[in-house]
């Protein structure tokens, strides 16, 4: 991050090229829109250029600390967005196109859900509540009745078993 801030392009690729898949599928997992998700995750990368000088690794890790950026955009997206009517699914193209969008959503969601799968139960659930319910630490210790400690944990590992397990099927 250091480097980055500097303006080293270089290790923003690099960056890039470790995160963006990983990145990518929690924020189709999040809109359930891959073009929408490919703007977010440009946003993502874009804010990770204009602020990595001021990245404090005390606070967090850079994969949370960029989950975190991806997330906000994501909740922000969601929060401008209208609901879809049954006319405007119908009216944005082709029954094929729809069909093979939708296909592809469908894809990148199965790999998260299955990265999801493979972790324990409570940490599972924080992960869930955080990244796509939009909730904060403090309301899903309460919602779980768990400390807040825990909570803390169960996410922060939770994200390194994520990133491990999508990293692994990107490759």
């Amino acid at each position: 991050m250091a480097r980055i801030g500097g303006g080293d392009r270089e290790a923003l690729r690099q960056l890039y090229d470790q995160y963006r898949h990983p990145l990518f599928a929690l924020a189709v997992r999040m809109v359930w829109d891959v073009g929408a998700a490919e703007e977010l995750l440009q946003d993502c990368f874009v804010k990770i250029w204009r602020t990595a000088a001021g990245y404090d690794p005390r606070k967090a890790r850079p994969f949370t600390w960029m989950v975190t950026i991806l997330r906000r955009g994501c909740i922000d997206h969601l929060r401008r967005r209208p609901l879809p009517t049954a006319e405007a699914t119908a009216a944005e193209g082709s029954t094929g196109d729809v069909v093979r969008s939708a296909a592809a959503r469908h894809e990148e969601a199965e790999q998260v859900t299955r990265a999801l799968g493979h972790m324990p139960e409570g940490p599972r659930t924080a992960l869930e509540l955080a990244l796509f319910g939009g909730l904060t630490h403090e309301e899903i210790a309460a919602r779980l009745g768990q400390p807040l400690g825990t909570v803390k944990a169960w996410i922060r590992r939770g994200l390194v078993s994520l990133r491990g397990e999508l990293q692994d099927l990107a490759q």
